[in-house]
């Protein structure tokens, strides 16, 4: 063969090459479509011109053969499998539901999104369009002719494929193994004369990699590199390691898991004492892994006696020892004991600390190599981007530490493993902001049934809830059941159900509310009742209680109650006052609460449990006074001390003779306060706050109040502020209540004028001079902030002193609530009112920091502020693009302050509030939904449900 023939041919294969490469960008064109129209010519010109190149494979619904699958099933799949999404919008047709659904699974899952909008027919932005501005945000583009989407979305993909690789060329993109240095984590297993002998064979911890696989794929979701090759280290234990893990984690039966033939497995790799103790430390796993905590407390019992006649190592005893101690605590909660064990006294008593050889060494390793990539991410340079990871270091680690306790059948480091993945989870957020991961975090955190997590993970992650779904709220659901203990998967299930119930479709909801209430009513009538599941009820009850009826919820509190159990009736108090309404359960149902309710009143020893939380009773009695008349007289009877003071204050119609009255009460405690507060070094807290509660009693519009009863009132308050010890509570308290003097009562205001000026006069002598106890954690700047909003009020010029103040609070959480709370108060005692304009623009810049915290409480403060600003028209295109921004981010409690501030609000633009409805009508919280059908048939809105 000729030379130049072998260089054609050469050619000619290099030519094949790369027009065939072996995986190709898988692209997903998202638009109105099945118009037979322009929308399906550009789809299809654009697919062809595109998949031209041979360097792409792109999605189009319509051209899609038959499925099993639902429409809705195909395309969104289809989408989260995509590398890259580009939409294509005319701003005259607006965005249909299914490309809204679509941008919203883009947005979920993080896939890169390429936007292009044509403003041929209108030039007027939609409102996604708005919400894309920013860094952050994926990018788009406008077009002024619709036949311009061909070139411009053809274009655009291969820009880009050229920007990456152009970035990665030039340093832009690094590779994440460039710096790697695994040699620090790698654990020797040596002999150790302290142990006698090593824990493990160092032979089995270096053949994991299905262990390994297994994990990575739990957690990150691929597999190991090293697996998609030929070269897998495997033993019959990581074999034997993976079955077992589904058990953990894939809700299997230890029933499939042959105990006798793995022990068969351990008998080779232990000597004969050793195998003796993992024997029956197997059977214990077995047994407490189908809930049998008698036997399985037996087994270690005799591993334990065996360990100490054969005189093993003191970690194995402790190791031991630690295992009957979490069975003994089990064991006294199904028996409703509580003490110590001997097997927690014999830990106390020993003098070694506790320590796993290997074990622990992992375990720090792999806490030093978190450490070291979050601040390996938090000072890397901000143009630069990593590519790759070494997730198979991890895997590893993870993997070593199950298979140890796996080979020495510690039954607490198996449970353990959960941590050690949800801790994994947490550092993977921390640096990844991958949706699933996300998910999964909240799925462990709520199986390790810690109800202050559960609530932190959903305030910092306000993602995890606004994505939520209803097959993911199904997984969080099914997860509960990898729970062997009966009493603990009861507990899992119903922090679950609380945590997600909303979320669950309607078919998977009702079986699961029927499931949780059933239980709730046979764990009610059970006489062997575990006392320890009673805490977790009304919790669970109150944040699904939206979607439960009525007359269910005053079923399980009349049961309650029925049955005399007094330990809950304080949770139970609490749960009728926030949850029940008795105008929206049937007639019966209402009677017989009531009846119930009136029975504890006739019993002294039941009655004392409403003295711990007796507000419930004036709840009830504002919803119907017809059907709580007879317990009215009733709470006259034994409780007439509160039946004369706080009940009549709320529940009371003759307002222009009970008020008055209430507010001269309130004076004298005022001045009491003021007198007695740090009198001798004695100081106290306060069980009602006067100061706020005249404050609210002034804001109804319906009384007047005589002059003297006023002055009276002012001039207690200016002692508050300026003679008094009082805390930091009280005194912000002060501040709000003169706030509203000036603006609702003006006439009683200038009256006072003097005393107004000298508080201001004096202010450098208002302090918070109270014990730390009562100031909640709140910096001193708080009151500094309200006094300048006080001078604001009487229109004097304090711009220098609130920017000076503002700048103190960032980062300090109590203070900012504090402060967003002084803003929301003073701004909503009018409609109109406003900031003067150079103080406007400080609360504005703050509250768009505010939005970004992690705290809920303050980004839910911040929203109400957003929408008090808006009075103010400069305002509205800023504040209508941040409450789009919110609707797409955000958790529920965001999304229902903005859908009922929404029309009330002047300033919403009409097409910010119909893309809220398009978005919340569909979306996947019921409570969302209910809200959105509410606000729209109160404003007679046309609704058409697609829910």
């Amino acid at each position: 063969m000729s030379i130049g023939k072998i260089k054609r041919n050469k050619q000619e294969s290099i030519k094949e090459f790369w027009i065939n490469p072996r995986e190709k960008i898988k692209i997903f064109i998202s638009s109105k479509c099945g118009d037979k129209g322009k929308y399906d010519n550009i789809r299809k010109e654009l697919k062809k011109a595109i998949e031209n190149t041979n360097l792409v494979k792109v999605y189009l619904f319509e051209e899609e053969t038959a499925s099993t699958l639902t429409a809705s099933q195909h395309y969104l799949w289809a989408l989260e499998d995509s590398d890259v999404c580009l939409f294509l919008i005319d701003n005259k047709d607006g965005i249909p539901e299914g490309v809204q659904k679509e941008i919203d699974t883009a947005q979920k899952y993080k896939i890169k999104s390429l936007y292009y909008f044509c403003d041929e027919r209108s030039t007027e932005k939609t409102v996604l369009e708005q919400s894309l501005m920013g860094a952050t945000f994926a990018k788009s583009k406008t077009v002024h002719k619709f036949d311009d989407l061909l070139e411009e979305g053809f274009q655009a993909i291969i820009n880009d494929i050229i920007t990456v690789y152009l970035s990665y060329c030039r340093g832009r993109l690094v590779s994440k193994t460039e710096d790697d240095d695994d040699t620090v984590y790698k654990v020797e297993i040596i002999k150790d004369t302290n142990y006698r002998e090593p824990i493990i064979p160092k032979t089995v911890i270096e053949n994991i990699d299905k262990c390994k696989d297994y994990i990575l794929k739990k957690t990150v979701g691929f597999s190991s590199k090293k697996l998609l090759g030929e070269d897998i280290k495997t033993s019959q234990l990581d074999e034997w390691g993976v079955q077992f893990l589904s058990v953990l984690f894939d809700r299997k039966s230890i029933m499939n898991f042959n105990t006798g033939m793995f022990l068969e497995t351990l008998k080779e790799l232990h000597n004969d004492d050793s195998f003796k103790i993992v024997s029956l430390r197997w059977q214990a796993i077995q047994s407490y892994f189908m809930d049998n905590i008698e036997d399985s407390v037996k087994q270690l019992t005799e591993a334990l006696n065996i360990a100490k006649l054969t005189e093993q190592p003191t970690w194995i005893i402790q190791d031991i020892l630690i295992d009957l101690r979490n069975q003994y605590s089990i064991l006294d909660a199904i028996n409703n004991r509580y003490g110590d064990s001997s097997a927690q006294k014999e830990l106390d008593e020993n003098d070694e600390a506790v320590y796993y050889p290997i074990l622990d060494r992992i375990n720090n390793s792999l806490q030093e190599k978190y450490i070291k990539e979050l601040y390996k991410e938090k000072i890397k340079s901000p143009y630069s981007i990593t590519l790759g990871n070494n997730f198979d270091q991890y895997g590893s680690l993870l993997a070593s530490t199950f298979i140890i306790a796996f080979y020495n059948g510690s039954l607490t480091h198996i449970v353990l493993f959960y941590n050690k993945i949800k801790e994994f989870l947490f550092y993977l957020t921390c640096k990844y902001s991958n949706w699933n991961i996300r998910r999964d975090l909240f799925k462990l955190v709520i199986f390790s049934e810690n109800e202050s997590e559960i609530e932190r993970v959903k305030t910092v992650y306000p993602e995890i809830l606004n994505n939520m779904n209803g097959v993911d709220a199904a997984e969080i659901m099914e997860f509960c059941n990898n729970q062997p203990i009966s009493f603990k998967r009861m507990s899992s299930q119903l922090k679950a159900f609380g945590a997600v119930g909303y979320y669950l479709n309607d078919t998977d909801y009702a079986i699961y509310e029927a499931q949780i209430l059933n239980n709730i009513k046979e764990w009610v009538t059970n006489e062997k009742k575990i006392l320890a599941m009673g805490i977790n009820i009304f919790k669970c009850l109150s944040e699904v209680a939206e979607r439960i009826s009525q007359d269910t919820l005053a079923e399980i509190c009349c049961i309650f109650m029925e049955n005399n159990y007094v330990y809950w009736f304080t949770d139970m108090f609490k749960f009728i006052a926030k949850k029940i309404n008795l105008n929206k359960m049937n007639n019966s149902s209402a009677k017989k609460l009531i009846q119930n309710i009136m029975i504890i009143l006739d019993n002294k020893d039941k009655r004392e449990q409403i003295e711990h939380a007796p507000h419930f009773m004036y709840a009830l009695r504002k919803q119907n006074e017809k059907i709580t008349e007879p317990l009215d007289k009733k709470i006259a009877e034994y409780f007439p001390q509160f039946y004369n003071d706080i009940y009549r204050l709320e529940t009371t119609k003759a307002l222009k003779d009970d008020f008055p009255q209430f507010i001269q009460k309130y004076v004298e405690k005022i001045k009491e306060n003021n007198d007695e507060q740090g009198k001798n070094g004695r100081f106290f807290g306060h069980g009602t706050r006067y100061i706020e509660t005249i404050r609210n009693i002034l804001l109804d519009e319906k009384c007047t109040y005589s002059a003297e009863l006023m002055d009276e009132l002012i001039i207690a308050v200016k002692n508050t502020l300026l003679i008094s010890k009082e805390g930091l509570p009280i005194k912000l308290d002060a501040v709000n209540l003169m706030i509203c003097i000036i603006v609702r009562y003006p006439e009683d205001y200038k009256r006072n004028i003097k005393i107004f000026n000298e508080i201001i006069e004096q202010k450098e002598n208002i302090k918070d001079t109270g014990p730390e106890l009562f100031s909640s954690n709140i910096d001193e700047i708080a009151l500094k902030i309200a006094v300048v909003l006080l001078e604001i009020a009487m229109g004097q010029e304090s711009y220098a002193a609130f920017l000076e103040y503002m700048s103190y609070i960032q980062n300090d959480i109590p203070t900012i609530l504090s402060v967003e709370r002084l803003l929301i108060t003073y701004l909503d005692l009018e409609d109109t009112i406003q900031f003067p304009k150079n103080i406007e623009i400080i609360v504005l810049q703050n509250i768009l920091q505010w939005l970004r915290e992690d705290s809920l409480e303050v980004r839910f403060a911040a929203t109400k502020l957003l929408f008090m600003l808006i009075r103010n028209p400069e305002n509205s295109e800023l504040i209508n693009q941040k409450i789009v921004e919110l609707v797409n981010t955000d958790c529920v409690y965001i999304k229902n302050l903005i859908i009922r501030q929404m029309y009330r609000a002047n300033g919403i633009s009409g097409k910010t509030q119909d893309y809220i409805i398009s978005k919340c009508k569909n979306d996947s919280c019921f409570v969302v939904r209910m809200a959105c059908k509410e606000v729209q048939d109160n404003y007679k809105i046309q609704y058409n449900t697609t829910v």
